[in-house]
């Protein structure tokens, strides 16, 4: 399957998908938002003789649909020696985007509470590139490797560095497949895994309204939902304010992948709490992402070891209290 990145930047200044460009915004918001600062204003310093109580590695795959452009494929990897928090705490600071959310129906998360959990100079989170892969999309042979990249430094609690590829535009049929070859490292053993792509799901309506190209979608009151969420994976629905850490995130509920699709509905007041964890001023209107994400999570090697392959197809939503 052709593959392609943006001929008109180099890699280090290629412009990336809204998927990435979100995380790092997201997480510098989120890492400013927490504590990790002095009640003087200076920043603390970590406590470099405490030790890491966890490790974990992770490895995401997103591809980015959005109405009138080539679906783009960017990929972030890393390694983590932590404590003061969980793993999934980790993969909220680092990659926000791939907050799973609940186990079902709807919650608003703000990844703004994982940061201050690393007030306390004895915690915080290390990060390491996520070297030796090698990605092959579909059936083509070329292999994909991704380059290191250092974390946001807005907080002496978090850094280190990440390991990024992309964005890759991709054309031709739809990838059925990624095959991902890892190398043995300390603790995981070298794995070849093929995961499949989960099909990119489609939100028919909103209010009754088909979504247009380009165009916003103004919610007032509750927001019904129409969608079609076909093939294998997990499907959620996520709507995130611009400029926010916090996110409603709707986990779908069964039957949506069925032909005719599924209705459901959020509460205004599920989406009043969003907009109030904004710190909107009152009366404000919030620009926000509608997503609908389908993603495959699997692990490798080891339980701590996480790869995720997810679609998110994306729309502009403009949430009135």
């Amino acid at each position: 399957m052709p593959i392609a990145a943006p001929r008109s930047a180099s890699r280090a200044d290629a412009p990336r998908p809204a998927g990435l460009r979100r995380l790092h915004a997201l997480a510098a918001v989120g890492l400013m938002a927490g504590a990790g600062w002095g009640c003087d204003g200076t920043s603390r310093a970590l406590d470099a003789s405490a030790a890491p109580s966890a490790h974990m590695s992770t490895l995401s795959l997103r591809i980015d649909v959005a109405p009138q452009k080539q679906p783009a494929l960017s990929i972030l990897g890393f390694r983590a020696a932590f404590s003061g928090v969980s793993a999934s705490d980790v993969m909220a600071l680092v990659d926000p985007l791939a907050d799973t959310g609940p186990g079902r129906d709807c919650q608003v998360r703000d990844i703004g509470r994982a940061a201050t959990a690393l007030s306390s100079d004895q915690n915080g989170v290390e990060l390491e590139e996520f070297g030796g892969v090698g990605i092959n999309v579909g059936e083509n042979p070329t292999n994909l490797h991704l380059s290191p990249r250092l974390f946001p430094d807005v907080s002496p609690a978090v850094g280190g560095v990440v390991s990024e590829a992309g964005p890759f535009l991709l054309g031709g049929d739809w990838p059925a497949q990624f095959r991902v070859t890892t190398e043995a490292t300390p603790d995981v053993g070298a794995a070849v895994l093929t995961i499949p792509v989960p099909s990119a799901g489609q939100i028919s309506a909103v209010n009754g309204l088909v979504p247009s190209p380009g165009g916003t979608t103004a919610i007032e009151g509750d927001m019904k939902l129409d969608l079609i969420a076909g093939g294998p994976g997990d499907s959620a629905v996520e709507v995130r304010p611009f400029g926010s850490t916090a996110a409603l995130i709707c986990r779908v509920p069964a039957g949506a992948d069925k032909a005719s699709g599924i209705s459901f509905v959020v509460s205004h007041h599920l989406l009043g709490n969003l907009i109030a964890a904004t710190g909107a001023a009152q009366g404000r209107p919030v620009a926000a992402s509608l997503d609908l994400v389908r993603r495959i999570n699997g692990s490798y090697g080891a339980s701590d070891s996480r790869i995720s392959v997810e679609v998110r197809a994306s729309t502009l939503l403009e949430l009135h209290p």
